[in-house]
């Protein structure tokens, strides 16, 4: 028996990441508390998880404009067919598991499990505190389910839409992406002024055109620091050359440290990496996307003005140039941050959880 079951999917990193940190909070909230993570495709079975990893990867990777069609399915229509037919198959598997664990609070990080325990709920009539964490800047109808009694989303832009299709006002709570402690609060030790490095996160980059490395190496203010994350490739095609003003590690274990040194990040448009910056009150670079959930990441970015986007990684040079020649852009991103940070409530919702528990 547990206290708090967090249902979500391993496709991508994201969902997952959201997962752990609010597994972190809660039970830092209360000692006494239990939290499981649990991966729906798991509890179905290994098969049917192998088989929906490899079709994700294909897609994103190979199909982007299948995935992009997919995609806008189910965020356009009420009653998407595709989550519809997952959870006609699984849904009387999925109420066995919770029916021997026994929650208190089941929390979900993945469109598919809100899907699947609002099913449970109106099926059994079962009596479930179903929490449901938007993990993109986006209003999908893939995420809106009559039987969620909370919806954690990223921004008062999200919540205002989704009042706009017919969910309680009182049901949404402003939180951002949920992000590990250590991303929660800036370094105030490091000011603007003592920022001295560029932060680039690539796991999702195939190469850095030779220009851009040359750029970053002569560069007499910024040192470079790369992370290619679980990128091996990047990592030992970038290893083969010695640089004197670049360091380039693979996956770490102190991002939010390289963060509080940083004056502005270069990554992709993921959600968690998205609000770890914007916790850190670290200005944005984005490369572009196309994937449908990261294109209303990238909007966010640009409606708030808290970073730029570029189309094509081969004008990183440019923008490079451009940043470090105008500090107070930089310093009016930081600004634009911080007015976001003050309409996010996140203490108030492991408050929240961990009431309906104890």
């Amino acid at each position: 028996m547990i206290d708090i079951l967090i249902l979500t999917a391993s496709f991508g990193m994201g969902h997952k990441s959201v997962s752990n940190a609010l597994k972190e909070q809660l039970e830092t909230g209360s000692n006494n508390t239990k939290t499981v993570i649990a991966d729906i495709f798991e509890i179905v079975g290994p098969n049917v998880k192998n088989f929906g990893s490899k079709l994700y990867y294909q897609l994103t990777e190979n199909y982007p404009l299948v995935y992009n069609t997919i995609y806008d399915i189910k965020k356009t229509n009420k009653n998407n067919i595709i989550d519809e037919v997952f959870c006609n198959l699984y849904y009387k598997k999925i109420y066995s598991y919770i029916l021997v664990e026994k929650p208190k609070v089941i929390i979900s990080t993945f469109p598919l499990c809100s899907c699947i325990v609002s099913k449970i709920k109106e099926e059994y009539n079962a009596n479930i505190n179903l929490i449901t964490v938007i993990t993109d800047v986006v209003d999908s109808w893939e995420w809106i389910y009559n039987k969620t009694n909370i919806y954690l989303v990223p921004s008062m832009g999200i919540k205002n839409k989704l009042i706009n299709k017919g969910v309680c006002e009182n049901t949404i709570i402003v939180t951002g992406i949920p992000v590990k402690k250590e991303f929660l609060h800036s370094n105030i030790n490091f000011a603007l002024s003592q920022k001295k490095s560029i932060l680039l996160v690539l796991s999702g980059v195939d190469y850095l055109p030779e220009e851009v490395l040359a750029k970053l190496n002569n560069n007499n203010y910024f040192k470079a620091i790369i992370v290619t994350g679980r990128n091996e490739k990047l990592y030992k095609e970038l290893s083969k050359t010695m640089y004197s003003n670049i360091k380039i590690y693979g996956f770490v274990n102190n991002l939010d440290k390289l963060m509080d040194e940083a004056a502005f990040i270069i990554t992709k448009p993921g959600g968690v990496t998205l609000f770890e910056a914007i916790n850190k009150e670290l200005p944005l670079i984005i490369l572009n996307s196309n994937i449908g959930q990261e294109k209303g990441n990238i909007e966010f970015i640009k409606q708030n003005k808290i970073g730029m986007v570029i189309d094509d990684v081969n004008n990183l040079s440019s923008i490079l140039d451009y940043c470090i020649g105008n500090p107070k852009l930089i310093q009016y991103y930081c600004n634009n941050i911080r007015k976001i940070k003050k309409t996010l409530h996140y203490k108030e919702v492991i408050d929240y959880v961990l009431n309906e528990v104890i």
